[in-house]
Order: C-alpha cells, then sequence, then structure tokens
C-alpha cells in the first residue's frame, strides 16, 4: 500500500508541542494516526526506527525537521547479531 498524508500550515508553538506530545504519545502506545477531514494514515511503529534530526539556520529563516522511519513488518527483527572472540585462556 502507498499513501501519502501532508499537510503544510502555520501554527503556534503551543500547538505544535500538542503534535509532538501526540507523536511521543503514539511512538508509545504502538500507533500514530495522522488525519485531516477525509484524509487519515495510521501508523504502527515496530522494532528499530531511524531517526534523522536536521536544524537549520539561515539569514532570519529557521527549520527544523524530524524524520522517523521504520518497516512495518508481521514478525519481529530475528535475534540479535552476537560476535565473540576467543578467551586467552581457552588457547
Amino acid at each position: 500500500m502507498n499513501k501519502l498524508f501532508k499537510y503544510d500550515g502555520l501554527q503556534q508553538p503551543d500547538v505544535i508541542a500538542a503534535y509532538l506530545e501526540a507523536v511521543r504519545d503514539g511512538f508509545a502506545s504502538g500507533e500514530i494516526t495522522l488525519s485531516q477531514g477525509e484524509d487519515v494514515l495510521r501508523l504502527i511503529p515496530k522494532g528499530l526506527v531511524a531517526v534523522t534530526v536536521e536544524g537549520k539556520a539561515k539569514g532570519e529563516d529557521r527549520k527544523l525537521k524530524l524524520t522517523f522511519r521504520w518497516k512495518e513488518r508481521e514478525q519481529e527483527c530475528s535475534a540479535p547479531l552476537l560476535i565473540t572472540a576467543r578467551d586467552e585462556d581457552d588457547a
């Protein structure tokens, strides 16, 4: 399924803070829903999530970009990788 949800608008900082709290709560509960009118996108973060934070200052303009990426899979990732070295006492 391919679906894009996009919103561009101006908001007061306290409204943005509430959005960020909702994103935080969504990661904690395991579901984030984005909606505007009839447009709805439900996201289920599972496993490891890649996080990118970008900040930029150019003249009077400021920009903060937060990106979260993950794969929605039915199964959790396989067992973690384990790498060991031979113990000197085993020689």
